[in-house]
């Protein structure tokens, strides 16, 4: 299976996060297969469009593939063999001959507000300047609390932390799952999902490879069934909702134990772009029909906003 002929080459972004999702998939591979099998497998970095123009909102230059569409681009041209990515960054739809192989054990899907001083965003009786790009917390936020004023915010993880230390964001606003897997653990707390829905996907690594029966085989090995569930719920709600990173959605799925069967208690929010229609709200889905019922609900929802 494995040679030193033939090495198999891990691309990603070249972001700090990104670089340690990578780190935590050799890990997970290597506990799998062994240590020395790493000795067959090269890493490659790039820089995606997504992280060229930081001086502009996501929504304004272009769609989800704005972090993929370099790395899918080697893998196509077969100079990269898997691809690494967050989960919520990738399109529901994927190039032709790219598939989704699989995905590792979820880390904290939930948002978490980033402050040096205690803050409490849904009580705050001050004004708040809070920072972040996404439209989908923007929207959410706005609505928690009128006296908060998003501000945008762009750049890695380490720069917008940056900022709150120079006093131009009372806080920002990230994803839990970041901060740990980049060992932040001071000065965040985690934003209830009942408050801010994450985005779908949030918290997931995903593994994304070629038509390349050996690689498939090896992924599927290392595959997280629950949380590929799911993810898989969310992603489709949010395909069935034309979902990108000009739309405000989120969702939350978890597979729970009702009436001794299993079900999805999925979470969920979508609206218009002004975050004047607003809809919010969380059901149980069959486990053996979420596929269907997750995309009936998201074209149920397409026709409110």
């Amino acid at each position: 299976m494995f040679s030193k002929n033939k090495r198999i080459i891990v691309g990603s972004r070249e972001s700090p996060l990104a670089k340690e999702q990578v780190e935590i998939f050799l890990k997970a591979f290597g506990k799998k297969f062994g240590n020395s099998t790493l000795k067959f497998i090269d890493k490659k970095y790039f820089k995606t469009t997504g992280d060229k123009f930081l001086n502009k909102q996501i929504s304004e230059i272009g769609n989800k593939g704005l972090f993929t569409k370099e790395i899918d681009d080697a893998q196509l041209n077969k100079k990269v063999d898997i691809a690494i990515h967050s989960l919520k960054d990738l399109p529901t739809e994927l190039p032709k001959g790219l598939h989704l192989a699989g995905v590792l054990k979820r880390e904290d899907p939930n948002d978490a507000v980033f402050s040096l001083k205690e803050i409490k965003l849904n009580k705050s009786k001050k004004k708040l300047i809070v920072g972040t790009s996404s439209i989908r917390r923007k929207v959410q936020l706005q609505k928690l609390n009128s006296r908060i004023q998003v501000k945008d915010i762009r750049g890695n993880l380490g720069t917008r932390i940056k900022k709150v230390g120079e006093g131009k964001y009372d806080c920002i606003i990230l994803a839990t799952a970041g901060l740990k897997r980049l060992k932040i653990r001071n000065n965040f707390k985690k934003i209830d999902v009942r408050n801010i829905i994450p985005s779908a996907g949030q918290g997931v690594i995903a593994i994304v490879t070629c038509k390349n029966k050996i690689i498939e085989k090896l992924i599927k090995e290392l595959n997280h069934t629950r949380t590929f569930i799911e993810s898989d719920c969310e992603r489709l709600f949010l395909k069935s909702l034309d979902g990108s990173c000009k739309t405000p959605i989120g969702a939350i799925a978890k597979i729970v134990k009702k009436e001794k069967k299993d079900y999805l208690f999925f979470r969920y929010m979508a609206s218009s772009l002004d975050g004047k229609r607003l809809v919010k709200g969380n059901t149980f889905f069959k486990l053996k029909s979420y596929k269907k019922m997750s995309l009936d609900l998201g074209k149920k929802i397409k026709k409110l906003i």
